[in-house]
């Protein structure tokens, strides 16, 4: 018995160095998962780590933006081309925080610094710089598919913003902050968009875009381009039909009480006119489904309309039944009570209906 208890006590240090060998690369896997889970929690994994001397104080990037031309405009879907200018200028190398960062020399559609997050399409990006100046200065030609949420609440006095919405593809704020550039930024005097007169002038913002699922924000700098259509235009092709149609429906008034057969052919033959010129308007844009301003703008001639035939068919009654009086005093009240609330209703809605008023469209557009 003693000769096999000495036996079995020999083979412990072998069990437990066999034991060791078995759950080390269990503990080294957790290690490293619960180190992975720290650097995730740390700091976001979308960007690689830096120095701190770089963290500390972040690159700064002015960012212009130069238009040469914009097409393919489909207000039904919100989708537009830009052929831009953009011109980097920063405030050390652009290519400092990390060389392998996707760099700023020979640029092509998959390795470019900048991503265009309202693209629809892959940048077309060919480089444009002659003289880097130590590698802060770039500028590049970049044509790109874009969309927008064009909002047609004011058509036909419709105006829009064309925007190009730019974010670094690693970089949160804490490493990179873009500055909207005013001195490298405008509209050339050649761009044009079909069917709409173009702002000569580029405004930008940045903003911090936040995303749930990255601890930090990132800058994102936003172009805006500003798209119209000329007041008069806007009036002469969209509105100056309609009041036509109403106001001559207003003639009814001019005649006497009781030519009652005139009149009801008249107030109906405008409300039948001013319906099919209504579908005739709003059929050039795509349907929403919210009210735009020539809806709102017919609908106060539609109420106007049926107060005019209101107004007929209690004359016809008055008259019928031989009330005289009552149809004369009808008349009276009326012939200058509705004409005048179409003038101030009509009036109204030009000058205040819009989301901006009047003089401040004209301001920012022209006349």
């Amino acid at each position: 018995m003693k000769n096999s208890g000495k036996f079995r006590w020999s083979l412990l240090p072998s069990i437990m160095f066999v034991f060791a060998l078995a759950v080390s690369p269990f503990l080294a896997s957790r290690t490293l998962a619960s180190s992975a889970v720290r650097d995730y929690e740390g700091e976001s994994l979308k960007r690689p780590r830096i120095s701190s001397a770089q963290s500390a104080t972040p690159l700064i990037q002015k960012v212009g933006l130069y238009v040469l031309g914009i097409t393919d405009l489909n207000v039904a879907t919100g989708s537009y081309t830009m052929d831009v200018y953009l011109n980097f200028r920063c405030s050390r190398p652009c290519d400092s925080l990390d060389p392998d960062h996707p760099t700023f020399d020979n640029p092509d559609p998959d390795n470019t610094a900048f991503d265009v997050m309202n693209a629809t399409g892959a940048p077309d990006v060919s480089d444009q710089t002659s003289d880097t100046q130590g590698g802060t200065v770039y500028f590049y030609r970049v044509r790109v598919p874009l969309g927008e949420n064009l909002i047609l609440k004011d058509f036909p006095f419709d105006y829009h913003y064309l925007s190009m919405q730019l974010e670094d593809k690693i970089w949160d704020v804490n490493d990179l902050v873009y500055e909207y550039d005013p001195e490298k930024s405008g509209v050339d005097k050649y761009a044009v968009v079909s069917g709409w007169q173009v702002k000569k002038e580029v405004n930008g913002e940045v903003v911090n875009h936040v995303y749930p699922i990255y601890p930090e924000p990132y800058s994102r700098l936003t172009f805006k381009v500003a798209i119209y259509h000329p007041w008069f235009s806007s009036f002469m092709k969209g509105l100056f039909a309609a009041i036509v149609i109403v106001g001559v429906g207003m003639l009814s008034f001019l005649m006497k009480y009781d030519e009652i057969s005139e009149r009801l052919a008249l107030t109906t033959s405008t409300l039948v006119g001013a319906i099919l010129y209504h579908l005739t308007l709003t059929s050039s844009i795509p349907p929403v489904g919210y009210l735009t301003f020539a809806d709102k703008f017919m609908l106060a001639n539609y109420v106007i309309v049926f107060l005019a035939l209101a107004v007929t068919v209690g004359l016809m009654l008055y008259v019928n039944a031989e009330e005289k009086e009552k149809a004369m005093r009808l008349h009276k009240y009326t012939r200058r009570l509705i004409p005048g609330l179409w003038i101030f209703l009509t009036a109204y809605l030009i000058v205040f209906g819009m989301s901006i008023p009047l003089w401040e469209y004209i301001a920012k557009f022209g006349f």
